[in-house]
């Protein structure tokens, strides 16, 4: 093999490597100011829970963390409903950017609401590689949006969305509806009478 043969030969090598690497490379983002869960009724009225700058939690990105809480008035920070939390239909997970058209890339795994018995009321792991009926209420979804994919050896929901300025803020929205609460006689839900609680992993992919 000549040299001009061999050079071809390691040409073609590298920019097979390059293809492969860029085929194969998991989306990144850039990194949010926080990650916060809220509860909405039909009617839109809402309350937010405080979020993870609030909180002072662990934010580090390409990491798993938990985002986990009691839902009481200590924890919540907007509340639009007053303390009366009642008909609620759906959750929300929502994260914060400084600028609109901000791309974000976060996994989101184990959603999960609880009763004040321990009771789960809702539950999202993905297991069976469906969204579960996902809806983006804020933001402009990619289309790779709401993929179940396999991340360190578990299945979980991806998240890649561009953040929009909505209600006065930057950011990204997503929601599922709550199942309808049959010991109630409107079917909805009353967190007020109890502590519920609310938690998820996720994990924030940014270029390294």
């Amino acid at each position: 093999m000549n040299k001009r043969i061999a050079l071809l030969v390691f040409s073609l090598v590298m920019f097979t490597a390059g293809m492969t690497s860029a085929v194969f490379s998991e989306p990144v983002g850039e990194l949010p100011l926080m990650v916060q869960a809220g509860f909405y009724t039909p009617s839109f009225q809402c309350f937010y829970l405080k979020g993870t700058d609030e909180l002072d939690a662990r934010f580090t990105p390409n990491e798993w963390h938990n985002y986990a809480l009691d839902i009481s008035k200590k924890t919540i920070t907007y509340d639009g409903m007053s303390g009366k939390h009642k008909k609620l239909s759906l959750i929300r997970l929502k994260s914060n950017t400084k600028k609109s058209s901000v791309p974000l890339v976060i996994y989101v795994d184990n959603v999960v609401v609880k009763d004040p018995d321990g009771n789960i009321i809702f539950s999202r792991d993905f297991e069976d590689g469906d969204a579960g009926g996902l809806y983006v209420s804020q933001g402009k979804p990619t289309e790779d949006n709401a993929t179940v994919v396999e991340k360190d050896g578990k299945k979980c929901l991806m998240l890649s969305i561009k953040s929009q300025n909505l209600y006065g803020y930057n950011g990204v929205e997503v929601q599922w509806n709550l199942p309808k609460n049959e010991k109630s006689k409107d079917k909805w839900w009353d967190f007020s009478s109890g502590k519920y609680s609310v938690s998820y992993d996720y994990y924030i992919a940014v270029k390294e």
